[in-house]
C-alpha cells in the first residue's frame, strides 16, 4: 500500500519522537501500518556479503601469514626434537621421563 504521508510519518517518528499509536491517530491509519512504514524505511542492517567485503578490504593479512607459518613450523620442529630427546634418554636411562597425567603429589 502507498501512503501519501510517508515522509511526514517518518519525520514525526524520528525527529518528533511520536509513538505508533499517536501517529496512527494523527494520520488516520492503523498502528500496524505505521510500524510497517517505519520499519520499511528504517536503516536496515548491512547484509553479510557487504560486511565480508569490508572486512576483506580492511585486513592486509598475507604478510603476517608467512611469518606465522614460519613460527608454527619452528615450534612444531622444537616439539618433535623434544620428543626425540625424551625417547633417546628413556632408552639410555631405562626410565620414562614423560610427565604422568593424573598422578597426585607425594607427601
Amino acid at each position: 500500500m502507498e501512503y501519501k504521508n510517508v515522509s511526514a510519518i517518518l519525520y514525526d517518528h524520528n525527529e518528533g519522537g511520536l509513538g505508533y499509536r499517536i501517529l496512527a491517530a494523527k494520520y488516520g491509519i492503523s498502528r500496524d501500518q505505521v510500524h510497517r512504514i517505519v520499519m520499511s524505511k528504517h536503516n536496515k542492517p548491512k547484509k553479510a556479503r557487504e560486511i565480508v567485503r569490508v572486512v576483506k578490504e580492511e585486513l592486509p593479512i598475507p604478510d603476517d601469514i608467512n611469518l606465522l607459518k614460519k613460527e608454527l613450523r619452528e615450534a612444531r620442529l622444537k616439539i618433535e626434537l623434544q620428543d626425540f630427546m625424551l625417547d633417546i634418554s628413556s632408552k639410555e636411562l631405562g626410565i620414562d621421563l614423560r610427565k604422568k597425567h593424573g598422578t597426585r603429589q607425594s607427601k
